[in-house]
């Protein structure tokens, strides 16, 4: 398998993996969210399958826009990643295994860069947020789809993480699925949450968090070494190249030299 394929794989493991590891925060934060939707619902739509469809659609807006973000990240990381020395996947991988690094910070409360992102974010939200209120009540399929597309723009460290590993994976294509990926994970948790909501608090204290980081380290460390693993690889094939390059000469050399 070419060296991209398996980059692109590795991060979209690894989005869905993060997605995963940070549910517990997803359901923590955004439950309120969620539930707070849920009551915006006409209340005879607001029972059984019918909700668990609002759900779907207010889950739908939000990963659209969660794509829409990784398809700009990744053009914009293809532009970053080409100016970086070395090779440019080994590159992005080591800069993914720092976002898992931060990220871990993070859920324990210790993550400073990414609270300082969420608090440039915020400032963005609070222009978009009188928006919602146009959008009340959820009466329609399209308001649903409109609201959840407005709270894929909610601050969050954990977004901002999956958007880092969407600029590592250096396409627009790329960047998208990664989201998409990253985004799929997170609706089921996150939908649950406007059925159930009255469970929030203890996925934000107690063992969570510290599990979630834990998976997050690991994450980290299989981002090192595949970024070393692949240094290793491109630096092996350098010096091949080279030395075919040296032999080639001698070999012509030697032919033209019989009689």
């Amino acid at each position: 398998m070419p060296e991209a394929s398996q980059s692109l794989l590795a991060l979209l493991a690894s989005a869905m993996l993060l997605a995963s590891a940070g549910s517990v925060h997803c359901i923590g934060m955004c439950g309120g969210i969620s539930s707070a939707l849920t009551f915006s619902i006409p209340e005879p739509q607001r029972r059984g399958k019918a909700l668990w469809g609002w759900q779907l659609l207010f889950g739908t807006g939000r990963v659209s826009t969660y794509v829409l973000l990784g398809s700009l990240a990744g053009t914009l990381g293809k532009t970053l990643l080409d100016w970086l020395p070395g090779p440019s996947m080994a590159v992005g991988l080591a800069l993914s295994g720092i976002l898992m690094l931060l990220l871990s910070g993070y859920l324990l409360g210790r993550g400073v860069l990414l609270k300082k992102l969420e608090g440039v974010g915020a400032g963005l939200w609070r222009r978009l947020q009188p928006l919602t209120r146009r959008l009340l009540p959820v009466d329609h399929p399209i308001k649903a789809l409109a609201l959840g597309g407005l709270w894929g723009l909610l601050p969050c460290g954990l977004v901002y993480t999956a958007l880092a590993l969407s600029i590592t994976s250096g396409s627009a294509l790329s960047g998208a699925l990664v989201m998409l990926c990253f985004g799929v994970v997170t609706v089921v948790p996150v939908a649950t949450t406007g059925v159930i909501a009255s469970q929030l608090q203890r996925f934000r204290s107690g063992p969570w968090p510290k599990v979630a980081a834990c998976l997050t380290l690991m994450l980290a460390l299989v981002f090192f070494w595949q970024a070393w693993s692949m240094g290793q690889d491109g630096h092996a094939g350098h010096h091949g190249a080279t030395g075919s390059a040296t032999d080639t000469p001698h070999h012509h050399q030697h032919h033209h030299s019989d009689p």
